[in-house]
């Protein structure tokens, strides 16, 4: 028997698997096992022509633990609807729904809610849903009182559209919370949510999960008014 016929394969890409110990408590995710393999495609040629897609969302970036224990040290969801835009592989959403909330994973990529939802099925959590959404078009009215990003603010151009999104999104009384590497990119986003009535707060975090290495970066806590 091949080497690779004792691979794990979904949606067509060799997977990659690991356990996370976030917060003192065990998760198993997967994902691509080579984003070389992705942007090889010629969907992902197409898809960079059209619009500057990238498959970004094939594999955990440096603020998702960040994020990830951030909404363990928050309060309990008690069944409160909650969303993870940009979800990618659902790290975020994943952890928020152990947490007892409502959550809809969110991705502009069908792959990456399929990834999201298999992530659950690894960790025995139920998902509101997955929902293919680019934050660039916000809805037409406040829909969740948790709203959830992973290093979504890695561009510039991104500060706006996010910032315009949680505004239309957030129910009253809720919270957004997202989480960069201390990305320069990222230093606009507070003027970009104060000009649209929200009220952002930074804290400054260091973790050594899951690898033990230290990973440093910001949260932003973002209210209304």
């Amino acid at each position: 028997m091949s080497e690779n016929a004792n691979q794990e394969v979904f949606q067509g890409y060799v997977v990659r698997r690991e356990r996370w110990t976030i917060a003192g408590e065990v998760f198993e995710f997967c994902w691509p096992a080579d984003i070389d393999v992705l942007l090889d495609e010629p969907r992902t040629h197409a898809l960079h022509q059209a619009d500057g897609y990238m498959p970004y969302w094939a594999q955990p970036w440096p603020g998702t633990v960040l994020l990830a224990e951030a909404i363990v040290r928050g309060e309990p969801g008690a069944d409160r609807p909650a969303i993870e835009i940009g979800c990618g592989v659902g790290i975020a959403g994943v952890v928020a729904a152990k947490r007892g909330w409502s959550v809809t994973v969110s991705d502009y990529d069908e792959n990456a809610l399929a990834y999201a939802q298999r992530n659950a099925e690894l960790n025995g959590v139920r998902l509101a849903g997955a929902a293919l959404i680019d934050f660039r078009r916000p809805p037409a009215v406040p829909l969740y009182d948790l709203i959830l990003g992973s290093d979504l603010l890695y561009e510039r151009r991104h500060c706006e559209p996010v910032a315009r999104w949680i505004a239309a999104a957030l129910n009253p009384g809720g919270l957004a919370i997202l989480s960069d590497p201390f990305r320069t990119a990222a230093e606009s986003f507070p003027d970009h949510a104060r000009g649209f009535s929200l009220t952002p707060r930074m804290e400054r975090v260091e973790s050594n999960a899951p690898t033990g290495m230290p990973n440093r970066g910001r949260i932003w806590y973002v209210t209304r008014g």
